[in-house]
């Protein structure tokens, strides 16, 4: 069983509330349902009573409660021990949602310490719920997430009550990324797209993220919700995903360019037309926390390529 899932379950059992949950969890209502629906299949009990109130515990949904709360409880106390252990010598301990850039940041100054003698280095890639706790628990040092503007108010008092510190790097407008030969780019310039054009064809997205900004796009015609498209293929991966877009007529969302890979692969990425939405990116970390040279130095790398490649969207755009 997936210990994502417990960490959803238990957050429902506290709010009593799967709507009032999905808000404080930055999940969709439907979604986490769906997560508590599917946990109820698998252990063959009701976990909860659902109610016009809310919803309550069933007393197997009381013992499954207790047995969860140790669980999560052992597996934190395992992540301090594990990372205890290796605080000798260069240590760098990165969360970060689903984003190329940040990995090649992550991979390049691993590649520059290289020859050194000891080394520790680890990159999880989750979905920002997952990157907060990360960073709050102490099972990362540094988090790199993105984040909807319209949720900037939510996510930084999140970050006040967990004592993170956040430092914000940049900000874009979404893009699709879909196959250079993509029939609605064959023979035409094509400069922006709209979110309908691509409703037919197959959306991407990655297995296991249950939630994420770039599925909900907010238009000057209402929001779109992309968790509701007819065609959804799910893969593990980012090289799974491109070459998938590269040959196929599939699409996912993202910001702009992808790293040299993208290139090798003959994905384009176009703006979306008349799109409202803004993605906000950023890194946090404990408060008053003093990084390491090497987290540092990891933190200037993922900076100077964000804005890098915000600035060079807006050149663009103009």
């Amino acid at each position: 069983m997936d210990t994502k899932n417990l960490k959803y379950f238990v957050g429902v059992a506290r709010y009593g509330s799967i709507n009032q949950a999905a808000k404080a969890m930055y999940i969709s209502q439907p979604q986490l349902s769906h997560i508590i629906k599917s946990i109820e299949e698998e252990v063959g009990f009701d976990l909860f009573q659902r109610t016009n109130q809310g919803v309550r515990l069933t007393r197997n949904g009381e013992s499954f409660l207790s047995h969860c709360q140790i669980i999560l409880e052992e597996m934190n106390s395992l992540d301090r021990f594990i990372n205890q252990t290796h605080r000798q010598g260069s240590r760098l301990v990165v969360s970060m949602t689903r984003f190329s850039h940040t990995a090649v940041c992550f991979n390049d100054v691993a590649c520059r310490h290289q020859d050194r003698e000891s080394l520790f280095l680890r990159l999880r890639e989750t979905d920002s719920m997952d990157v907060v706790d990360d960073v709050a628990s102490g099972y990362s040092e540094i988090g790199v997430l993105h984040f909807s503007v319209s949720e900037s108010e939510s996510m930084l008092r999140n970050f006040e009550n967990k004592r993170l510190r956040f430092q914000s790097i940049a900000r874009f407008k979404p893009y699709v990324f879909l196959s250079a030969e993509h029939e609605l780019l064959r023979d035409k310039e094509v400069t922006e797209l709209d979110i309908r054009d691509l409703l037919n064809y197959g959306f991407v997205r990655y297995i296991g993220q249950y939630e994420d900004f770039f599925y909900h796009i907010a238009t000057e015609n209402g929001v779109v919700d992309l968790n509701d498209s007819a065609k959804i293929i799910y893969v593990n991966d980012r090289m799974e995903q491109i070459r998938l877009l590269a040959h196929s007529n599939f699409y996912t969302i993202g910001i702009p360019k992808y790293p040299d890979e993208g290139l090798h692969y003959k994905v384009a990425n176009i703006p979306l037309r008349a799109s409202n939405e803004h993605l906000r990116f950023g890194i946090i970390t404990k408060e008053n926390k003093r990084p390491t040279d090497i987290e540092a130095e990891f933190i200037e790398e993922v900076t100077t390529r964000y804005r890098a490649l915000s600035d060079a969207a807006e050149a663009d755009a103009t």
